[in-house]
Order: structure tokens, then sequence, then C-alpha cells
């Protein structure tokens, strides 16, 4: 059966939302076809479509007015749970929760509805507003909470942001914290299936006519436990989807890229009953299958090549990484490798150097994330840094949410603080931050290790090393040899003519230091402001003038880079005030010393006053001397006269030591860059002082508890025979491993080294309950839009409960018995019935299961689904034949340090208008991601993502319109399709023609065949169109036709690539 239907007629005015899907959708009951609502209109008829969408809910009946409902997508409740339940657990509920004794303004904001409700001054949160009562007060703008002291600017941005996004939380029922958290029931929180063991179960019985044959052959061990669903409830599969639909599902599904034309025909004349299997075997061998599976990975590595946070350094070495994790999912390792090389890769043994340099890159999982680099408090940083990781492993490996116990026992799940601390143990464990950076002490650094190397090399670079230590030791002790000689002092100010004021001489307002390490200044040295405090420095030279007339005044200044480059001095004249702004890192036009300001009448017996300021500059703020020449000296005085300058002792020392000093300068870049060729990772190593951590009370860094062994998850410990076993399958012939006893409190682990190991074999280890199911439930989810636990990273009491639970322990189990193979778990599901359904629905079924089970959990259909930003921006360069599919290496070598600048003056962030590689090699700079992939849900790689939102918004199609990359797609498309059909001179009718273009671009761009009704509205929009442009004139007729038709087509193209049949697959 087609999964379209020719009568399907949709109103532009009567569209809406299906219930599971962003597609629109037609709402006739006899419609068969429940799909996506463009194939036959023009890019217009997209952007028609969502404005009625929006117009549909903006003109809603008025009702009573309610609270603002909150947002409960599960990465807004990701951020909730992560970013701003702890800061409001700090400084918030002690006097606004239910615990709080009393309730302070009859405020709650342990609650959605205690914040939309408000207290006393009304509403403390209204989602999307930024004026909301609680930022304004955190912000100290009404109020001033809370009173202790304000927010740091990183936390207020925080809960600016959550607000913004809608303020996501947790339903109140579930939010709201216990009176007393009292003794976890260990017994009663083994019971709950997540932690129960993945076990085997018995195949279902089910009719045998319930699942249809179609392309793919008959129903698998897969499809018996989802028909058995089914068949409870009454319900029966859609039938199988047609070839083409199946072949298009399946290419994007595995490889991110539609099929060819040619790769179509072939798969719908090939008649072999296993030709979809000889397809999907291909597909998972195909390098591209990597560049797809590897980017859902690097969705939960938070992957990205800048730091992001408060300052967005260029991570120059994440993309080995990235490429790491492409090569692992093509190579199909073993997922338990996988995951233990990531958590400790540095730890395990290698066979050979590449093997080791692969291990040491992997840890880069736990360097990538965002870090507060500019955090002043290096504990807290350090904390920091350990609680980010922990969340992304609790998270990615385990599917929970363990960062939630950081402060206090989890509220929701069996995770007490204790075990939080034991977990941490291992990465505080760790050194992950190293060094300063942009020569600035209290900006944090990253640990970067050299990647292993032959013998010879490394003794190569060992002493690249080792002279460029010796260089940087001699240039530190040159540099204090130059301070303390006696240096060229500069001009001497009485031998100058004219009027001299030194800074010595003037007024000055605020701090300025003293200096002479720029050579040339007059007198005895000059002053600068540091960089500090601008707007309320200055200072203030003035001079008795002798008689009345036309002066020229000059300023000195050492020039440099780094100085301010818009000084403003201000000149008091006989005619008024006067401002010039001078840049002070370009020379001065007089010798390199002085810069005229120029000309100004000035009076007898009146003060001539300048002043120079410190406002509004970018750098260093230099104040040295003042010259008033009258202007006939001026004019006779060409340069300063030679013997001005002074000669001390020692001055021909200094300019030796100065030549000295820029050669070393030189052999120290020159060793340098011969380092940087070196091959270096974004790596972990064990910390120095690794050992056990200290429980922190309420999460504050300075306040310790008890200190904690390093250990696993409590609720899960009765699971092994005890931790010994853990740590000598993976350290055969450690003696220590017969000491590791399990306790009530945790793990003994021996006092040397993080213990990273056998964290990664606990998580690993077959009997953990978590971690097949959570990777089986991923790879579920990503095959079929939505996981059979829909929450696929919360496993815990708010996620939700799986819809086939057997299954999904069917999946984790033969999973792990066929080596942890990811591409024997796809190729299972893609083989399966389930999969080869059709996204539509018999009238009879669609209605009977739209009542039954209205969001698909029981799978009664297969989903239609969008491309990821990713897949779109690669499907658009892959049909008009632009895609360059060279992989792997470096995209951001040429970013500079500081990837997207905090000021205004400084450039970063990356231009993508080139960048015709896969989306997945393209820089993720963290705060500066392109348009194209944030309105298409790009995930935030600030935090580890397993499920992407899917919005449907007016904006996506604006972007499609109005998007160069689909445009100069669209037009190279027409290009190849003209001239592939140029007119031969063959007698068509004209239509005729027009169609057999229309079916070639429908091909290229939709892998099908337009059907009759797109067809018949397309060709109306050409003969318009040609109708509008008007006959070629008798000069050019030819040339004129042929722009005519380059334009209509392109037009076309681009319709056909904005439509939703385009953008989404069924």
């Amino acid at each position: 059966m087609s999964d379209r239907s020719p009568t399907c007629l949709v109103p532009a005015g009567r569209l809406r939302r299906s219930h599971d899907t962003p597609a629109l959708v037609c709402p006739r009951p006899d419609c068969t076809r429940r799909g996506p609502y463009a194939r036959a209109v023009s890019a217009l008829a997209v952007l028609v479509g969502f404005a009625c969408m929006a117009r549909a809910t903006d003109g809603a009946e008025p009702q009573a007015r309610k609270p603002a409902a909150v947002v409960r997508s599960e990465q807004g409740l990701r951020y909730y749970r992560e970013k701003v339940l702890p800061l409001l657990k700090k400084h918030c509920w002690e006097c606004h929760s239910a615990t709080s004794k009393p309730l302070r303004g009859n405020l709650r904001l342990d609650t959605p509805a205690g914040w939309l409700r408000g207290g006393d001054s009304g509403p403390a949160v209204v989602p999307h507003d930024r004026n909301s009562l609680l930022l304004s007060a955190v912000r100290y703008e009404d109020y001033e909470m809370p009173p202790r002291g304000k927010l740091s600017p990183q936390e207020i941005a925080t809960l600016e942001r959550w607000v913004e996004m809608g303020a996501p939380a947790p339903a109140d029922e579930a939010s709201a914290p216990r009176e007393e958290d009292g003794d976890i029931d260990w017994d009663s929180a083994r019971r709950f299936w997540a932690f129960q063991p993945p076990r085997k179960h018995p195949l279902p019985d089910i009719p045998r006519t319930l699942f249809g044959g179609g392309p793919g052959g008959p129903p698998t061990w897969i499809d018996r436990f989802v028909g058995a669903r089914l068949h409870q409830a009454g319900l029966r599969p859609a039938p199988p989807a047609d070839r083409a639909t199946l072949l298009r599902r399946v290419f994007i599904d595995l490889t991110g890229l539609p099929p060819t034309p040619e790769q179509v025909r072939a798969f719908l004349r090939d008649e072999r009953p296993d030709a979809y299997e000889r397809v999907v075997d291909r597909l998972l061998a195909s390098p591209r299958f990597g560049e797809t599976w590897g980017r859902h990975w690097l969705d939960l590595a938070r992957y990205a090549d800048s730091n992001g946070g408060d300052i967005n350094l260029t991570y120059y070495n994440a993309w080995r990484y990235r490429d790491y994790v492409i090569a692992s999912f093509n190579q199909d390792k073993p997922y338990d490798v996988f995951v233990r090389e990531q958590i400790a890769g540095d730890l395990m043994p290698a066979a050979s150097e590449e093997q080791a340099a692969e291990r040491l890159i992997a840890t880069g999982f736990l360097m990538v994330g965002p870090k507060m680099l500019s955090e002043r408090d290096k504990t807290k940083l350090r904390l920091d840094v350990v609680d980010e990781q922990l969340q992304t492993i609790g998270t990615a490996f385990l599917g929970l949410t363990v960062g939630c116990a950081r402060c206090h026992d989890h509220k929701f799940d069996p995770i007490p603080s204790r075990d939080y601390y034991a977990l941490a143990g291992f990465l505080y464990s760790t050194h992950t931050i190293e060094g300063i950076r942009l020569n600035n002490v209290n900006v944090s650094g990253w640990l970067e290790r050299p990647l292993p190397i032959s013998r010879e090399r490394e003794a190569y670079f060992r002493r690249i090393q080792q002279e460029l230590e010796e260089v940087r030791s001699r240039i530190k002790t040159l540099k204090a040899r130059i301070r303390k000689t006696p240096s060229l002092a500069g001009v001497d100010p009485k031998r100058l003519d004219g009027i001299v004021i030194d800074d010595t001489q003037a007024e000055k307002v605020g701090t300025w230091k003293r200096s002479t390490y720029s050579p040339r200044y007059v007198g005895e040295g000059y002053i600068h402001d540091n960089r500090e405090q601008p707007g309320h420095k200055r200072v203030v030279y003035s001079a008795e003038i002798p008689a009345a007339g036309k002066y020229e005044i000059r300023i000195s200044y050492p020039y440099a880079k780094g100085r301010a480059t818009k000084v403003r001095v201000i000149i008091d004249a006989a005619d008024g005030r006067h401002t010039v702004t001078v840049d002070q890192s370009q020379p001065p036009d007089v010798v390199g010393l002085f810069k005229k300001l120029g000309r100004f009448h000035l009076e007898a017996g009146r003060r001539a006053v300048v002043t120079i300021t410190n406002t509004g500059t970018d750098g260093y703020v230099i104040a040295d001397a003042v010259q008033i020449l009258p202007a006939e000296l001026a004019d006779q005085l060409a340069d300063l006269p030679a013997r001005t300058w002074k000669q001390p002792a020692g001055s021909d020392e200094t300019t030796r030591l100065r030549r000295q000093l820029a050669s070393l300068e030189e052999r120290s870049k020159q060793l340098s860059a011969e380092l940087a060729r070196r091959p270096m990772a974004m790596a972990v190593r064990d910390a120095p002082d690794a050992g056990d951590l200290a429980l922190r009370i309420r999460g504050e860094p300075h306040r310790t508890g008890p200190t904690v062994p390093r250990g696993f998850l409590t609720v899960t410990r009765h699971l092994f025979a005890d931790s010994a076993e853990l740590l000598a399958q993976h350290a055969p012939g450690d003696e220590t491993a017969a000491e590791f006893i399990g306790t009530p409190e945790g793990f003994a682990l021996p006092p040397q080294g993080s213990g990273r190991e056998a964290l990664a074999a606990w998580i690993t280890d077959p009997r953990n309950p978590l971690t097949a199911r959570v990777i089986a439930n991923r790879v579920w989810h990503h095959l079929f839009g939505q996981g059979i636990v829909p929450t696929v990273d919360n496993f815990g009491n708010l996620g939700e409960r799986p819809s086939h639970p057997q299954l999904l322990d069917m999946l984790a189990v033969r999973f792990v018995e066929h080596g942890w193979s990811i591409k024997w778990l796809v190729r299972e599901i893609v083989l399966s019935a389930t999969y080869r359904q059709s996204s539509a629905a018999p009238r009879q079924t669609y209605e009977r299961a739209q009542r039954i089970d209205p969001r698909n959990r029981l799978l009664w259909r297969h989903r239609l689904r969008r491309l990821t930003a990713e897949s779109l921006r690669d499907t658009v360069l892959f049909v008009s034949g632009q895609l360059d599919e060279t992989m792997g290496g470096s995209t951001v070598a040429d970013l500079p340090e500081q990837a997207v600048a905090n000021s205004s003056k400084q450039e970063g962030g990356v231009d993508i208008g080139k960048f015709t590689r896969r989306t997945v090699y393209l820089p993720v700079v963290r705060n500066a991601l392109p348009t194209l992939l944030t309105a298409f849900d790009f995930a935030n790689p600030e935090m580890c993502t397993g499920r992407r939102s899917v919005t449907g918004v007016p904006t996506q199609a604006l972007v499609l319109l109005n998007s160069p990359l689909l445009r100069n797609a669209a037009q190279r498309i027409a290009d190849a399709m003209l001239a592939a059909l140029s007119d031969d001179g063959r007698s068509d009718h004209p239509t005729a023609h027009d169609r057999r273009r229309l079916r070639w671009l429908a091909m290229r761009i939709w892998q099908r065949p337009p059907d009759e009704i797109e067809a018949r509205r397309l060709l109306q929009a050409v003969a318009e169109a040609r109708a509008r442009l008007g006959d070629a004139p008798d000069d050019f007729p030819d040339e004129h036709a042929r722009r005519r038709e380059r334009r209509i087509w392109t037009d076309v193209a681009h319709a056909m690539l904005a439509s939703v049949e385009f953008w989404f697959y069924r």
C-alpha cells in the first residue's frame, strides 16, 4: 500500500498539528494519508501553513485568566534539574519552600504552581518574560534577593535563560521536596523496574497474519513483542511501507543521506528476497554510518570545538575525539570497550602505539564539556568540572540524573548524597584543569597530553622542549637585567623648545602606575592607567601662556601594541574646549615620540589646560609630557634635534641586552612552532592528590563533611558479589584486588591512582542493570523517533515507564550476548516488520488507534520524522552535487584563541558559507552556532542530550525560504536538470517536456516521482511564471528564454527543497 493519498486536499486555513509529530496533517476523516501536506505546493505554502498554525493559536477564544503554563520538554527539564534547581535550593528554598518556617512573602519557589501563582507581590515567574519578578529581584532592581548577597552574573544568566525557555520544571506533585528526607527504603528502591537486571523472556505468540510481509521478509522476534502488545490492545500494525519510502527511511536513518535516483531505481528493480537486507548491510558498512551515528553520540558527549561559558576559548584538539567517535562506530567497536575507553582509556593497556593514542584520545569525553575558566575560586572550579563530568556520565551511560545529589540526597531516585561523592571521588582524583590561558592567571586552562609517537620522534621533541625551557628561562633573566640597567631615559625636557610639562608636574586623578619599560619617553619615565577604572582617571597639564597667539600643542607617549586606540585629549583654549582622539598603538608623527594635536589660540596671562582621560578606552592609556610651541617656531622645527636625547651610563649595555632579548624571543617562537607540530590531545590523567573526596555540605565547596570512600551506586550493590571482582576482571594479577571489600559506606580502593578503571568496569559489567538498557533504548529512539522509554536520558522515577519492558530487556540481553555490537542491534531493528511499517494507516485502523494509543506508544504505525539539522544541510548539499565527503581532521586551526570574543573589537565565530563537508565536521562553537542548525533544533552543546527537541515553527520556513544555501543548491539542481533534459528538437508538447523536467527534479530531491496533484499544481506555477516573465525580445530570444527557464526551474527546485516533503521522511 502506498503512503500517499491523492484525495488529501488540505485547505491552508485548516492545518493542524498531529499528536506525536510536528508535521502538518490532513483533518479529513476519510483521508488515508496522515502525512505531511506540502507535496504539491511551493515553498510559500510551507510558510503559509506555519503562519496558519500560529494564527490558529493566537486567535483562540479568550478564557478566564489562569497562571501561565510551564514548558516540560525533556531538554528543558534537564536544564532545570542541572542548572536551575541547585540555585533555587541553595539561595531560595530556605525562605520560600514547603519546609520554610515561616514562609516569607507567601511565596514558594519549590513548585511551578508556587512561582506561577506568586506571593504577596504577584507571580514570581512569567514564562518567557525577562522582566519576571524573580529576575528583577536577583538583579537587585525592584527587590534584592537573596538578601545575603547578589548572585554572580553567571547564576543570573542561568535564571534568565531558564525563564526565556518557558521556565521548564517537573509537575508540582513530583517536584515538591519532602518535608523530611529520612532514610531510603533500599528494598523498595531495588524493586523499581530500571534497577532490576534485564533478563530473557519467552517469545509471545501472535496471529500469523498480524504483520504482512513486504520488502524485508517475515516478522522477527522483535515483532512478536510489539505484536503481542498491539493484539492485547485490539490494534493492528499499519501495512508495510512501499519500497521507495522504506529505502529513503533506512538510508536517512543509517547514513543521514537519501538514496540517489539510480539507487532507488535499482532497488525497485531488485526482486531478490534479500534485496532489502543487502541494502542494510551495505549501509552499515558505509563510512557515512559512523558519521551519522557518531553525531548521535556527540550529542551525549556535549561535544564542541570551543569552551563556551564565560571565556569562549577554542578547543584546537577536540576534533581528535570527534574522529575517534566516528571511527569507533564505523569499526563497530564493542560498546563496553567504547565506554571504558572514554572513562579510563589512559589507564588501559595498549597493544600498539596506535591503540595507546586512540585510548588516550577517547578520554576527551571527560574534557570537552564547558568550564567556567575565569572562576577565581579554583576549588569551586575543580568541583564544578567534576560535577559536569559526573552529570554527563550518569546521563549518557546510566540514564540517571546523578548530579541532583550534589547538595542533598536525590529527591526522587535512590541516590544519596554519599553515592554522589563516592562517584565524584573518581573524577576529583582525575586531572582536567591545568595552566592558564590568555596570559591571565585568573583564566584557567585545560590539560592536553602528547600522543604516543616513535622513540626517535619522542627524543626529538624532548630536546626541543628542553631547549625551549632554557630559552624562556634566559628571556626571564634578561628582562630582569634590562629593568635594572640604566637605559635610554628619553628626551631631556629642559633641552626642548617651547613650554614642556612633564607628567611629574601634572595633576593626577586616580591611581596611575609609573614605568620606564618602553624606552622612548620624556624625562625620567611615563605613567599609565593599568587598564583599570575606565572613566575615572585623568591627568591634567597646565601652563601660563606668555603671549597671545597660535600655538601648536603636542603630547608624547611611547607607542606599542596593547595601547589604547581611542584616548580622549581635551584642550581648553581661548576659543573654547576641543577634544582630540589619539591612537596610542600607532607611532607619533614627530620622531616617534610627539603627537601633534593641532593649533589653538591661547591668551596671554591665562593658563592653557590639556587633560588626558581614560574614558571609553580599550587598552593602556599613557600619559607622558605635553609640549606647547608657538606656531612660528613649530614651523621652523622639522624634528627634535638629536642633542636632546640623554645618553646615561649603561645605555650601550641596554641596547646590547635588548638586541639579545629580541634574538631569544625569535628563537622561542621558532621552538614553540616546532613543538606545536607534535600531535596533542585533550585527555585526562590521574591527579597527584588522588584519593577519596569529602562530602560538601549543601554542595558548597568549602563546607566539608565526612570523607566518602570512592564507590558506586548503593542501589546496585546487591547485584555484584563484591567489588574486588570488578577490578580483578580488568586488572588481572593485581594483588590489592582482594582488598576491595564492599561495605555499606562504599568500596575501599587503593590510595594510589584515581580508580577510574574500576568505575568503567562497574558501568560496563553485564550485571549493571542500566548500561545495556540505556544504549539499546537510545538506538531504538534514533530509529523510531521515540524510545521504548521516551525519556531516554532519565530512567528514574521522573522518567516515563517503558512501553515494552520485556522487549527492552531482550534487546539489552541479546545486545550483550552479541558482543555489545551497535551494528548488530541496528540491523536487528531495521530488519523487523515493526520498523518496515508504513507511517500511514487505513482509516479504520487510524481512528481506533488514535482513541486507544494517541501517542503511538504501541507502534501501530511508523512515525513521520523530520530530518535532523545536520541531515537537512547535508542532504541539500548532497542532492545539489556539492557535498565534500572528506573525513576527519581539524576545521578550527584558523580560529583565534578566543573563538567568540567578549568584546565587540575582537572577532570570532565561524563562517560556514563555503564549508561543504558533512555537518558533523563543521566547527561547533558554543554560543555561536549557525542559524540553520539552531532553527532546526541542533543539540545544545553545553549539556548531554539524548533526545533533541523537535519543533515546528514559522522561523524554520523563513530560514528555508531565505537561506543562501538552499537558493544556491536550487540553482545548481536546476542547471543540472536543464543540461540533462535540454530541448533536443523533439516535437513533444511543452507540457510533456515540463513533466519530464519535474519528474527529474522530484527524483533528485524527493527520491520519488511527483503524484498527479503535485505535478498539476507545480506545472500550473511554471505556466504562470512564464506568462508573468513575458515573451523573449526580438534581439536575443534564445538568451532570454534560457535565463527565464533557469529562473523558473530554480524557483521550482527551491520550492521543493523548502517543502515539508523534503525535510520530513516517512
